[in-house]
């Protein structure tokens, strides 16, 4: 994993170097494929958020229907006040902060969007 082992500062590095927008991203932690959320901003022109959802039941089961299933998750409130310093905080770093709701069940994404959008100065609200 990219950043297992000291990896972490070696991939950042990377980014910044060759201006490649680093991507947090948001999702059930504990697995072998976690990826955790790296807030860094790594190239200053664009910052990328994924939000895939933390539903730990679903994230590496087999035999899903739909893609969608595994992403089944709705962000509450509370999920949201978590996030949204983190996404001000990569503003305040990058041009443009684009947020990204990868839970696409039903419409949990849009819904997710607007509760953040509420969130955040308004200012800061054209990449969600």
């Amino acid at each position: 994993m990219f950043f297992a082992e000291g990896g972490r500062a070696r991939t950042l590095l990377f980014g910044r170097d060759h201006g490649i927008a680093h991507v947090v991203v948001d999702e059930p932690q504990g697995f072998e494929s976690s990826v955790p959320a790296v807030w860094e901003v790594t190239c200053p022109e664009v910052a990328v958020v994924r939000l895939h959802g933390r539903n730990h039941e679903t994230w590496e089961r087999k035999g899903l229907k739909a893609a969608s299933e595994r992403f089944d998750h709705w962000y509450c409130e509370d999920e949201l006040k978590e996030l949204a310093p983190n996404i001000n905080a990569l503003a305040d770093k990058a041009q443009r902060v684009h947020v990204l709701f990868n839970n696409n069940y039903q419409d949990q994404g849009q819904r997710g969007a607007a509760m953040l959008q509420g969130m955040l100065p308004a200012a800061r609200v054209a990449g969600i």
